[in-house]
């Protein structure tokens, strides 16, 4: 079983079916018996307490993201209102995607729009993003040069909340809509 942090409150689990059926479960059963999934989904958030450090959690959901004939993929999603990390430094390091970029999520476009005319007003001008849409958020990534990084996140952290979805997965499963030029397109046309 793979796990993947692709946001504050969500995990991807990738398992292979020769993986599942090592630990008992066959393909069969998994359609007819819903108490398989009990117990699939039990060891799941067992290993994401573990990996993650996550001491409590409240509703939970889990999405079967895709599936092959190889694998099982599938996105657990927990409240984040009743989610709570046990480690605050980690969850800093979490909204840095690497060492030069950083990706804000926004629920509406609007803050978006707010967030590109006011970094255009602090010579954001020149900073390279994209825009993406994903699961009805809209996800900017941003290249940090050119401007200074406390400020940078101050201001993303105004309109958006920062995020840890790597690039990759953004631009595999999520939608672009504007390439290298959102902010600057932003805020000329808005």
């Amino acid at each position: 079983m793979k796990l993947e942090r692709i946001s504050t409150n969500q995990i991807k689990y990738s398992i292979s079916f020769e993986e599942l059926s090592c630990k008992g479960f066959l393909q069969e059963e998994m359609v007819k018996d819903t108490f398989i999934w009990d117990s699939l989904f039990d060891e799941m958030l067992d290993e994401a307490s573990r990996m993650y450090e996550l001491d409590t959690y409240g509703a939970v959901s889990i999405d079967i993201y895709s599936l092959t004939s190889k694998e099982l993929v599938l996105i657990l999603t927990l409240d984040e209102e009743d989610m709570k990390d046990t480690s605050t430094d980690s969850k800093k390091k979490h909204h840095i995607v690497d060492g030069h970029m950083i990706v804000v999520a926004f629920d509406d476009i609007e803050y978006c729009i707010l967030l590109a005319k006011s970094l255009s007003q602090r010579n954001g001008k020149s900073l390279q993003s994209s825009l993406f849409s994903f699961k009805s958020k809209y996800y900017l990534s941003i290249i940090k040069e050119g401007i200074r990084h406390d400020t940078l996140y101050a201001i993303c952290e105004e309109f958006g909340d920062l995020a840890n979805m790597p690039i990759e997965f953004l631009e595999d499963y999520g939608r672009i809509i504007i390439k290298d030029t959102a902010l600057q397109t932003l805020h000329h046309y808005f």
